[in-house]
């Protein structure tokens, strides 16, 4: 890799991957695009490219939204809820620098899932990167006009997208999180329902592959029992299970590893300081990135 790409990749690689994250919601497939692009740039003479930044971005989201055309089977025949791969942040990763305060969240990636691609790319470049119309027009290949129009076909869809995802600053989510893995803990059946929407919604994707619900739970006793039976799970044996605190999409979230070995990692959407949605993943396949290493 020549000099002139090593430093486009040290500048630009958290931006890209986060790009290729948010359209795709796999860290995996995210890297090997944002790899790929970086190949195959690396192959080009660059210097006749007046606005790198742009042509980067433009390889990359489309390289998803082809890849998106090509994988949209798959989720077809997911058993059970599918959840994105969890995004773990480390404090010191470049990447944090770009994601902590923007759209990665479960709720966000679950809500992007509802669009075509093409209005996927364009409502990531708009309404997270803030990028011009005229630079979404280059990016995507598309007259101006054309890509204000997707966008404004997104917004219709969901008009109350900012009110839905509203969450507190970090330290208050934080708190909240950290309450109630401690009311986890202690068995405080009280403290947990006070800091659950009365109508709470819990997400648990194991792919068919390991314990998780084939479908939504709603309300606080049926979402209390079914992460009291998984904790017994986790806790059988001598070994008592590891649970960690840790950052999850930019949020803080709960790491647990059994004595069996299987990872759980546990992901939240708090709005008005309480926990309205609850996201587990148990899918091996998507934890394969996630070590006891996250510090």
């Amino acid at each position: 890799m020549g000099k002139e790409i090593q430093e486009l990749y040290s500048q630009f690689q958290p931006l890209l991957f986060t790009i290729a994250y948010r359209m795709l919601g796999t860290v995996s497939d995210a890297e090997d695009i944002v790899h790929d692009v970086y190949v195959h740039a690396a192959g080009k003479t660059l210097e006749h490219v007046e606005n790198k930044k742009a042509y980067l971005c433009k390889m990359v989201t489309n390289k998803c939204i082809d890849h998106l055309k090509s994988a949209g089977h798959k989720r077809e025949v997911y058993v059970g809820p599918w959840l994105p791969e969890p995004l773990v942040l480390k404090e010191n990763d470049p990447i944090s620098e770009v994601v902590n305060g923007e759209a990665v969240s479960f709720a966000f990636l679950l809500l992007l899932e509802n669009l075509k691609p093409i209005e996927r790319a364009v409502f990531i470049l708009r309404e997270v990167l803030e990028y011009e119309y005229a630079t979404i027009s280059e990016i995507l290949n598309r007259s101006e006009p054309s890509c204000r129009k997707v966008f404004s076909r997104v917004k219709n869809k969901f008009p109350l997208i900012k009110e839905e995802l509203e969450e507190p600053s970090v330290s208050k989510n934080n708190q909240i999180i950290q309450t109630f893995v401690s009311a986890l803990h202690e068995g405080n059946t009280k403290k947990i329902e006070e800091l659950l929407y009365n109508d709470v919604t819990l997400y648990s994707d194991g792919g068919g592959k390991v314990y998780a619900a084939l479908k939504s739970i709603h309300s606080k006793n049926l979402v209390l029992r079914f992460i009291s039976n998984l904790l017994a799970q986790n806790q059988k044996g001598e070994k008592p299970a590891l649970v960690k605190l840790i950052n999850v999409n930019g949020r803080m979230g709960i790491f647990v590893i059994g004595e069996d070995n299987i990872k759980t990692i546990f992901s939240f959407h708090v709005k008005k300081d309480q926990i309205a949605n609850i996201y587990i993943v148990r899918n091996p396949d998507k934890l394969q990135h996630v070590s006891l290493a996250t510090d």
